[in-house]
């Protein structure tokens, strides 16, 4: 206790005795100059560079064959060619080696399957070849199905209101080896089959190209990859929108992307909105998966009961994402599980708990998972704007995570960044404003900063309406909380208008650089208890500086957090 008090005093020496600043003792000093205190004591700026956001990509699609009109039988092939006029055509086609089949646009040409027992409206047998363009697929089947090494293009054509599935290519989802590619058409308003499914894209596997098109209105999925360990997919995927996929009941449905397996995917200025399960949902337990994001926007997860999350990578997944948005997520805008990404100009916002009440993360990282990422804005999360859990790593330079909000159900949390259980964050450049209970909170784990701002951390939600159930006595509102053996390294850093800007509780603070800590108009300065060591506590202090705090340090027992 002696020991605390003389740390006290040597705080209130080193703050000067109107707690405005360090006292100067230099030989430079001229009276009507700006004093160094003063000087000490003006606002920190921190420079970032906000992400830079990606366009909404216009996809120009045929409309959909409209006319009420009697169908007529379709024509036989003539040296592997059908050429149909204006008009209904009814039938069902096999394609057993080489078709061309074009009409007069999508809007003015349909091809009409009414036989249930049929494989698809138009079926292209293993080593055969379909081009197909200029015309719209309906039937009470399957648009269109390939089957082994089959090679199928689509062009300027609208298929929809097929039963189950706009493109099933390789029904068996393994050892397919085909090839498909769809250019400026619509695959969508798929009717779902007796067991509920639906889905516009079912790819297993091979090359898969869509270009310039739109996939929307079904249960299952919009696009689906299958892939097999030793046959990696190959799927580019550009100036196209994937959305309104409103399933979600069971695990495979309600994604926008899934793929599995071994594939290499590149995504470019393309959109998914409006699903319920998942934006992107990638799984490598077996192979592994590399993407690539490009110019791409998620936004709109529909309301579920069930779980879900916004872009998940999960197991072997080696990911570059490069000006990518998502929006109006719920459970994660990110997910990384014992995955690698590597991100340029990400923006996270307005991210919520899932249909179960559970996550709410802007960014989430577990077991394994590393990340790399220049240029990062979450705002409006709930219950953390980042959260590292476990035997994770993530280094960021340039970002802004603010506006973080308390759990909905409990009120609690509201974190800029969470880090537990061994995880390491390296953040540099940046600024956490206006997120609640802590700005940093560190929970058994390591956590480095530069040249960063923590500002404006306000309580809980639950504190605010006195329904805490955890700690009801305690505000927090804490810039940075460390907690049980934490580690926190600092070069350059500013703490303003916290409840307590710095808490500690069995951990260490090192100074790993030549910025010292700026301490402005918190309530307490420094709050620590049970440290092992209060002399390299006061020597990695000793250099900071504290304006305007209404008290320089206390020693407080605070309930401890165990985790998010």
């Amino acid at each position: 206790m002696i020991f605390v008090i003389f740390f006290i005093v040597l705080f209130a020496f080193s703050c000067g005795e109107s707690g405005t600043g360090r006292e100067y003792a230099g030989e430079d000093y001229f009276p009507g100059e700006e004093s160094p205190a003063e000087t000490a004591c003006s606002e920190k700026e921190i420079f970032y560079s906000q992400p830079a956001l990606p366009d909404e990509p216009e996809v120009n699609v045929p409309g959909a064959y409209n006319e009420n009109q009697k169908c007529m039988p379709l024509p036989e092939a003539e040296n592997g060619k059908i050429v149909l006029g204006s008009g209904c055509f009814s039938g069902c086609i096999k394609v057993e080696k080489r078709l061309a089949i074009v009409g007069k646009g999508a809007e003015n040409t349909l091809i009409f399957c009414d036989d249930e027992e049929k494989g698809a409206v138009i079926e292209v047998a293993g080593n055969a070849e379909l081009s197909l363009e200029n015309l719209s697929l309906r039937g009470k089947t399957r648009c269109l199905t390939g089957a082994d090494k089959s090679t199928t293009s689509v062009k300027n054509s609208n298929l929809s209101h097929c039963t189950k599935g706009g493109i099933n290519i390789c029904q068996d989802e393994a050892g397919c080896r085909a090839v498909l590619s769809v250019e400026n058409s619509f695959i969508g308003d798929i009717d779902e089959a007796a067991s509920g499914i639906s889905y516009g894209i079912s790819f297993g596997n091979g090359m898969l190209n869509i270009s310039g098109s739109e996939i929307s209105g079904m249960n299952s999925f919009g696009v689906a990859v299958w892939g097999e360990t030793g046959e990696k997919n190959e799927i580019n995927i550009e100036n196209s929108i994937i959305s309104g996929v409103y399933g979600g009941i069971r695990s495979y449905e309600g994604h926008g992307l899934y793929a599995e397996n071994s594939a290499d995917i590149t995504i470019r200025n393309s959109s998914v909105s409006d699903t319920a399960t998942s934006f992107v949902f990638l799984s490598a337990d077996e192979g592994e998966i590399k993407l690539q994001l490009v110019d791409f926007i998620a936004e709109n997860m529909l309301e579920t009961n069930e779980e879900q999350g916004g872009v998940v990578l999960d197991g072997k997944v080696y990911a570059s994402l490069e000006r990518v948005r998502i929006e109006n997520s719920r459970g994660n805008g990110i997910l990384l599980r014992g995955s690698s990404l590597n991100g340029k100009d990400l923006t996270i916002k307005s991210i919520t708990s899932d249909g179960l009440g559970n996550n709410g993360f802007g960014m989430q990282l577990l077991e394994g998972s590393e990340s790399s990422i220049k240029n990062l804005s979450v705002v409006s999360a709930e219950k953390a704007g980042l959260l590292l859990d476990g035997n994770c790593r993530a280094d960021i330079d340039g970002f802004e995570i603010v506006s973080t909000k308390s759990d909905s159900l409990s009120g609690e949390f509201g974190v800029g960044a969470g880090v537990q259980d061994g995880a390491e964050l390296s953040a540099r450049n940046g600024v956490f404003s206006a997120n609640r209970e802590s700005g940093v909170l560190v929970i058994s784990a390591d956590v480095s900063l530069k040249n960063v701002e923590i500002k404006g951390t306000k309580p809980r939600e639950c504190s605010e309406a006195k329904k805490c159930v955890f700690a009801p006595d305690s505000d927090f509102g804490h810039g940075i909380s460390l907690y049980s053996l934490s580690i926190l390294r600092f070069d350059a850093l500013a703490l303003s208008g916290n409840n307590n800007g710095l808490n500690v509780e069995n951990s260490e603070i090192f100074s790993s650089g030549a910025g010292d800590i700026f301490f402005n108009k918190n309530t307490t300065a420094v709050n620590a208890w049970n440290i092992n060591d209060w002399d390299k506590l006061e020597r990695n202090l000793s250099n900071s500086s504290f304006c305007d705090n209404e008290t320089v340090f206390t020693a407080d027992l605070q309930p401890v957090r165990e985790g998010l």
